[in-house]
Order: structure tokens, then sequence, then C-alpha cells
């Protein structure tokens, strides 16, 4: 009797302290709640959010003081209207320590009749005082520069489109300083891998030391792609590639994960197509996000993924756990970003809580939908479809020959001894490029930022320059405009090429009005950069062309005749799978060129540009090239057209471009 009195007295403690606990959470949270039947009633804080502030709050102008924004009353009339959705922003709080910054997660509760708004708020003043900081170190305008603009801007439209061009340059920086370490520590992983191949103890261990930047990098990947998604700033960048070598490397990284926990993964693909069209990257990121959530959920057993082949270019795939299962009214937020449920008997959660909510937009920005379902005990099960063009197996020269011609083009290179700079703000990345240059017997030279390498240029005969994009002091930008610059006063006429290197990221970081040939780059590597790519780049005829080979098009050029036979040899080119669209996407491109006559007679530029970058982007998949080139001088003009003075000649490039996009038409047309 005395053992029964003791556990009842034990389990009444135990919830007198979790009912504490709960009270200590609450108060513990930042969150603020405003009443929405009574609005001229004060608002209530938490404890912890009231602590920050010297007087009482009782309106959100006691919380914001001088950095009061119209966004806070915007997003709360956007919760209002939808009450069946959480709406997320940041703002700026007059608290003790001063200026605070806050990510707020606005929702709508009813109890009854009566609704709140209630806010929850997280502390993000460091990751705001980061953004300004990098922003200040490559001359970006200032807090109070921002300030002032947005001041200026005519409605609230935009100002939050200003707000997203802003935080999407800030993305690529953050981008840069968070994985160029990573690929530095691969490619260094790589080379030592090449070197020490018969060491199979030393290979091992490497193995593992590149799971793990493999690893890191899959979460900082989870990060970015979820901030790029808020912005509207993914690009996908489809290519051609195999799904078993994709599937194979979705299995080596998450069994290493799986080993952790003592699970299992297994990946099975039933179809006969292995050579798709698509987004292989991002397609890996989703497999990997739904594998390692069902790990984290699972105790016993594994996870099963199975990829069906639908129909010719359509598969379906379906990711299921043997873990605990999730309840059904959790279902409904699993996909919200943060949302994190703690596994059976873990007093930890797992992740980021970003890995779903990741998983949901690239799914749904590859024009696929997902779905899940789960069962308490018994597990869950993720199902999503793509469409994945198929297209030819990859051509694979013999091995034997493969080797001859590598052997063949180093000994070249190596006779021809070019004078490299390798210029990049990551020691690891110049030490593993110099390291593939010094190899083909190059004469190389290193800068870690862009000063540093422009002083080397005005002393130096280059052949050739690998110049990273975004570094201090002087970017890769800055860096190609005075080369240019100096090209075109006949200072520099050794150089044969600059290639832009980075971290991360292409077209979405060359500026607007731009393009990578206007810029005057023969290439763009993202990072790591393999000893196969070098030896092909200084290899290729192209690269014995000067850095400003691509030039504006001048009015004279643009009215030469253009040859039939040009369309002709352009249209024979399109790629065998894509043939059977010619068609529809000849009926499409009159429609859009159509469209696109109509915004530029009325002047609408803002308009132009978007429609001629649309319209690149379906040419550069049937691989059109000098349609695509049209287009770009589309884009370029309508950026200068802006401006009165150079409206005239713009507009007569412009249209030239266009009637030359028209004629091609007709003879996609005929050919069709």
């Amino acid at each position: 009797m005395r053992i029964n009195g003791l556990r009842k007295t034990a389990i009444k403690v135990s919830r007198m302290n979790q009912i504490k606990f709960q009270t200590w959470m609450m108060e513990a949270v930042l969150w603020w709640r405003w009443d929405v039947d009574n609005p001229s009633a004060n608002i209530v804080c938490s404890s912890s959010l009231q602590s920050l502030f010297d007087n009482p709050i009782s309106s959100i102008k006691d919380l914001t003081g001088i950095y009061h924004a119209p966004i806070i009353d915007l997003k709360v009339q956007e919760i209002l209207n939808e009450p069946d959705r959480a709406v997320r922003f940041i703002a700026s709080y007059e608290t003790k320590k001063g200026k605070t910054s806050f990510q707020h997660r606005v929702r709508v509760y009813q109890e009854g009749e009566r609704r709140w708004v209630i806010a929850e708020c997280l502390d993000v003043t460091e990751m705001v005082q980061l953004e300004r900081e990098i922003v200040d170190a490559q001359g970006r305008a200032s807090l109070a520069q921002v300030l002032e603009r947005q001041a200026l801007l005519e409605n609230q439209k935009s100002l939050i489109e200003a707000s997203y061009q802003k935080q999407s340059r800030f993305l690529a920086l953050l981008s840069h300083e968070l994985r160029s370490p990573l690929l530095g520590v691969k490619s260094m992983v790589n080379l030592l891998k090449e070197q020490f191949s018969d060491n199979e103890y030393l290979v091992d261990r490497l193995r593992v030391i590149n799971l793990t930047t493999e690893q890191m990098t899959f979460l900082v990947n989870d990060i970015l792609t979820y901030s790029q998604t808020e912005y509207d700033a993914i690009v996908l960048h489809p290519k051609r590639f195999s799904l078993k070598q994709t599937f194979e490397y979705v299995k080596q990284l998450t069994n290493s994960i799986a080993k952790d926990k003592d699970v299992f993964v297994s990946l099975v693909y039933i179809g006969d197509k292995d050579w798709v069209y698509g987004d292989s990257v991002r397609l890996a990121q989703i497999l990997i996000n739904l594998i390692v959530n069902g790990i984290k959920f699972t105790r016993y057993g594994g996870v099963s993924v199975e990829v069906r082949q639908a129909s010719e270019s359509r598969f379906r795939f379906q990711v299921m756990d043997s873990g605990e299962g999730i309840h059904a009214e959790k279902l409904a937020e699993i996909f919200d970003p943060f949302v994190q449920f703690k596994t059976e008997g873990s007093t930890t959660s797992m992740g980021s809580g970003l890995g779903l909510s990741v998983v949901k937009q690239l799914v749904e920005i590859m024009r696929g939908e997902i779905s899940v379902s789960s069962q308490i005990g018994t597990g869950t099960v993720f199902v999503f479809e793509l469409e994945l063009p198929a297209v030819e197996s990859e051509v694979v020269e013999p091995e034997v020959e493969q080797k001859q011609l590598v052997n063949s083009q180093v000994a070249q290179l190596k006779a021809k001894r070019y004078r490299v700079l390798v210029v990049d703000d990551s020691k690891i990345n110049r030490m593993v490029l110099s390291g593939f240059l010094k190899e083909l017997d190059c004469d190389v030279e290193e800068a870690a930022d862009g000063q540093q390498a422009w002083t080397l240029i005005q002393a130096n005969a280059f052949d050739f320059i690998f110049l990273d994009i975004q570094m201090p002091v002087m970017d890769g930008f800055e860096v190609m405009e005075l080369i240019k610059q100096k090209r075109q006063a006949g200072k520099i006429a050794s150089l044969k090429s600059v290639f832009a290197i980075t971290a991360g990221g292409g077209e979405e970081l060359i500026p607007e009005g731009q393009t990578l040939e206007t810029l005057g780059f023969a290439k763009w590597f993202v990072k790591p950069i393999s000893q196969q790519q070098v030896i092909k780049i200084l290899s290729e005829p192209y690269a014995d062309e000067s850095v400003d080979r691509v030039v504006e098009i001048t009015p004279k050029k643009q009215e030469e005749h253009i040859d039939e036979r040009l369309f002709q040899s352009e249209v024979a080119e399109i790629p065998v799978q894509f043939q059977p669209l010619i068609a529809d996407f000849g009926k499409e491109l009159k429609l859009n060129l159509s469209q696109l006559r109509t915004s530029i007679e009325e002047g609408e530029w803002n308009d132009v540009k978007a429609k001629a970058h649309y319209i690149k982007g379906n040419c550069m998949v049937f691989q059109l090239q000098r349609w695509v080139e049209w287009l770009r001088q589309i884009e370029l003009e309508a950026q200068k057209a802006e401006k009165a003075e150079q409206r005239e000649q713009a507009s007569t490039q412009i249209n030239q471009s266009l009637l030359n996009l028209e004629k091609a038409l007709k003879y996609l047309e005929k050919s069709a």
C-alpha cells in the first residue's frame, strides 16, 4: 500500500511539473496577441517579450517604435484575409538592446466566437547584421540607404519587389561563403584519392571525409533552397543525366546516414529508361531529404524507395519508411517550414525543419505534385510524379581510346606551357586548381582577391585567367570589366580567354541586362572544377579566341541578310528527343512572338525583357543558339530603351532581332 501511495504521489508531482514546464514554456517563448474582434484593445505579450522593453506594451507601435513599417499592418491584413495559413515576415523592434530584428510567424487562432491574431517571434538580429556586414563588405547600400530608397518607393508592391531583389543578392553571397569552403575540402579529397588510389586504407578514410562533406553541403543546400524559393530565386538547370547513376549517388550518401541508426536504405528502379532530361541535382535533393526524413522516424527496419516508369517520360517515386507514423492532425502541416516532430522516446528534434518544405517546393517547381499518407505504428509513405523526357544514351568512348585522347591533349598542353592566373579567395580552391595546371606544365600565378588579380594582370602577360566571381575588395565582374577595357585599348593581346568560376549559381548571378557572352567570359564553371574539365577547356578551339569576341551587335550587322541555310542547319541540329515537340513548340512560339511585338509597340520595356527571357529559355531547350542570341539582344536593348536618349537606336535593333525570329519561325513551321 505504501508503494502504491508513493507511485500516486510521484505521478501527481510529475503532472504538476509538466504543467509548470508548459506554463514556463508559454512565458519563455516570444509572442504577442491581438484581439481581432476588439481592435481598440491592448495587445497581450508574453513575459519574455515584455522584459525586452522598458515601458509596458499596449500597441504594435510600442513594440516597433521608430522602426514601425507598413509591412506589419499589411501582413496582419493578409492573414485575416486567408486565416487558414501562416504568414511569415521580418520586422524590427526598439528594445532595451537597441534595434532588434524578429522573424514573425503569424496565425489566426479562434476559440468559440472569439478570434485572435497570434505572432510567434524569433530573434534573427545576428542574421540581419550578418547580411548588412556582407552587403557593406561588397560595397552595397547601407541600411540607411535602403530605408531611404524604400521611402521613395511609390507603393507597397514596389517595396516588396525591392526587398526580394536585395534578399536574392544576399543569398548569392551567403551561398558563396558557406559552400566555397566545403567545395574546397571536396576538391582536396578528390585530389588525394587520385594521387593515392593504390592505398585502400587511405582511400577508405578519404571516402568517409567526402561523405561527411556531402552531408554538410546537403544541409546547407536545404537552407539556401528554402530561402531561394521564398524569393522566387531558384533556377533549375536541366541537362542530360543517368537515372541509375543518380540513384546510386543517393543510396551511397543516405546509407552512410542510415548506418548511424542501424537501419537500412533500399532503392529499386522498375523501368527501361536510363538517360533522361532534367535537373539531376534537384531530383537527388528531393530523394535525399525524403529518405533522411524516413531515417529520422525509423527505429527498426528502414526506408524503401521504389521508382517506377509510369510512361515513356513520366516517373513515379514512392518513399516508404517503417517508422512510428504521423498522426492525421499533424499531416496537414508536415510540409510547413520549421516544423519539427519529435521521435518516440527522444527529447530533441533532428534536422533543420526545412527538409520536407524544400521537397514540396522543388517538386512543384519541377511541375509535379507530392502527397503523403501515414499510419501510426506502421510508417509513412510519400508519393510524387515527375516528367523527365527520355533521351538517347550518352555516347561513351572506349576506355582505351578515351585514355589515349586525354594523354594526347595533356602532351599538347605541356608543349604550349601556358601562363595562367588563378583568382579565388579560397586558399584550398586555389591550391587544387593550381595543382591541376602545374601538372600540365603551366606557369601559374595566384591571387586572393580582385585587386591582387588586377595588379598581376597589369604586370604580366597571361594566356588564361580562371576568375572567381564573388570575392572581397573587387569582385569578378569588376575585374572582367577592367580586362575588357584594357583589351579594347590593345594592351592585353596575349590573353586568350577568361573563365568564370563560382561556388554556386548561374544566370541569376549575372547583372541584369547582361549575359555571360556580353560580359566577355568564355565559360562558366561551378566549383569544384575537375582535372578533366581543365584539360578539356584548355584544349578546346575557342580557348584561342579573344575575351571580347562577343560584342554588341551594331545596326549594320543586324541588317545583314539572314541566309535560310542558317535556319536549316539549326533546325536540323535539334536533339532527336525533342523533334516530336517541334510543332507544339512552333505554335507556342508564334503566340509568344506576337505578344512580344505588342509589348514592343506599346513601349512596355519590362514586359519586353520578361517575354524575351521566357522565350529564350524555351529556345535553349531546343538548342537554337542563334535564336537565343537574338533574344539576348532584345533583352539588352530593352534595358537601354528605358532611357529616352537611347530609345530610338535600341528600338531599331529590337525590331530587327524580332524580324529575324519571325523569319526563323516561318522556316520552323515549314519544316514541321
